[in-house]
């Protein structure tokens, strides 16, 4: 048995080899993003691709990734162990001509998938068979909770587009397995043109039924969208309507059963991980959430008995009900299915990196530097964690350094590249120096680190690490050849 705990711990932690060596890697990232196209057609106002607000800056020629490329690409991700793909960048991910090809043999590595989009071009076919293929994550940029403000943010869209998600998302919601796959998280930019509707985006998501709702500020182009720039007033706006939100009746805090709190030793650290709450979304007809959702009545007016969480993912409370009075009940018909009593599912929506926007929006450097008051509290290791290709098949080590490429996948094969000495470079530089050093100036990591959450969980997992622990996998790398 320890000989098998001892394998298991090496599998689950080898990850963190490279990071406690100082700056080699000795096997692949967890996390990968695919760009896979320039084209979208939509033009967030906030894009830094996209925005009319661009002018001449925006982009005139769009790049796209060979499907052979990228066929060749997930094969080679697959073999160096890569957990999960994201599918996203500077385009609409569903205008790539071949984004079903991609998704499908994403899934048959059996890697995990997470695509971002801004679901204008999925249809009910799509959706299927994104269900089918169990892709575990939607990220959903709509930045808007209502019709007007969507207009608002998309200048080249109509009402009807908001709509139409709206139908899709309830319809995708409709037909989940019992895994709750994929789960969906609506992603809001938040700047001068709706930083009054976060009521109404909180709607939007409780009325759609997806699983969480993420926020986050906007990041200004220089000389360009400073019109979509937040003043100290809107910022005030906001922590205002937050708490007024949690004074809803649909609203309930939650104790996290996590851990980071133990393993984190920096309170700036520990408040990234603040837990805002959740919101319940409309529960089966005749039955009724009381005392902040604590308890469950149904139809006939018995009260629950005990609430449990229903699955891992914890989108979801199970309130269960007396058997014998359940057996006995005349309303049978309306709760039972298959001769048994079924409990009350009640689904909930997550508010999710609450405490990173908490600290963004409550930071009043003047330059919008969002991140300056975090960044260098904590060693950065991402050239461990995390890659991203571009459109042009550069190879950047975090998500803001589209100007400081480490190769590029027309030159080289992926795996020269994420163990060469120039990528090797960047690790050790990363963990060790301060980002003001000139080495870091086209990366502009103060600004909005994009990559900043992973880096704090994988932090948190060193943290966690035993003194024994730490040095049997020091040891461990002398078994690599």
């Amino acid at each position: 048995m320890r000989e098998k705990n001892s394998k298991k711990f090496f599998k689950e932690n080898f990850d963190l080899v490279g990071s406690l060596n100082g700056s080699r890697a000795y096997k692949g990232p967890n996390i990968v993003q695919i760009d896979l196209t320039d084209k979208c057609n939509l033009n967030c106002v906030g894009c830094w691709c996209h925005s009319d607000f661009l002018g001449k800056s925006k982009l005139k020629e769009y790049k796209e990734l060979p499907y052979s490329l990228v066929k060749k690409l997930i094969e080679d991700l697959h073999k160096m162990g890569v957990k999960e793909i994201m599918l996203s960048g500077s385009g609409e991910p569903f205008m790539y001509p071949k984004i079903m090809d991609v998704i499908t043999l994403i899934k048959k590595k059996e890697i995990k998938l997470n695509i971002i989009t801004n679901f204008t071009l999925v249809n009910k076919k799509i959706i299927k068979k994104l269900v089918e293929l169990n892709v575990k994550d939607i990220t959903i940029s709509i930045w808007a909770g209502d019709a007007e403000t969507y207009l608002k943010t998309h200048p080249n869209q109509t009402k009807k587009t908001f709509e139409r998600i709206r139908e899709n998302l309830k319809y995708l919601h409709s037909i989940k397995k019992e895994n709750n796959l994929p789960h969906v998280k609506i992603y809001n930019v938040i700047s001068k043109f709706n930083y009054d509707k976060i009521k109404e985006m909180l709607d939007f998501s409780l009325d759609t039924l997806v699983d969480y709702i993420e926020f986050q500020v906007i990041d200004i182009t220089p000389g360009k969208t400073e019109i979509l720039k937040l003043e100290e007033k809107d910022k005030k706006s906001i922590l205002k309507q937050l708490l007024d939100i949690q004074e809803r009746k649909d609203y309930f805090s939650f104790i996290n059963s996590r851990e980071y709190l133990k393993k984190l030793n920096k309170k700036k650290h520990k408040d990234e991980f603040t837990d805002f709450g959740r919101f319940y979304k409309p529960t089966k007809k005749g039955f009724r959430l009381i005392i902040r959702g604590e308890w469950a009545i149904c139809p006939m007016g018995y009260l629950s008995i005990r609430k449990d969480v229903y699955n891992i993912s914890e989108t979801e409370f199970l309130f269960h009900f007396p058997n014998d009075i359940c057996n006995e009940c005349s309303n049978s018909a309306y709760c039972y299915e298959y001769e048994k009593a079924v409990p009350l599912k009640a689904e909930f929506l997550t508010f999710l990196g609450f405490g990173s926007f908490l600290r963004r929006i409550s930071n009043k450097e003047p330059k919008q530097n969002y991140d300056n008051n975090i960044i260098d509290s904590i060693p950065c290791y991402v050239g461990w964690i995390y890659a991203r290709i571009l459109t042009n098949g550069d190879i950047i080590p975090c998500c803001k350094a589209h100007l400081f490429p480490l190769g590029n996948l027309y030159k080289d094969y992926f795996k020269k590249i994420w163990f060469s000495k120039r990528y090797n470079e960047f690790r050790e530089k990363a963990r060790n120096m301060k980002k003001s050093d000139p080495y870091f100036k086209k990366i502009e990591c103060y600004k909005e680190c994009d990559n900043l959450g992973m880096n704090l969980e994988f932090h948190k997992r060193i943290r966690g690490l035993s003194s024994f622990q730490k040095k049997a996998l020091h040891k461990s790398i002398k078994t690599i050849k």
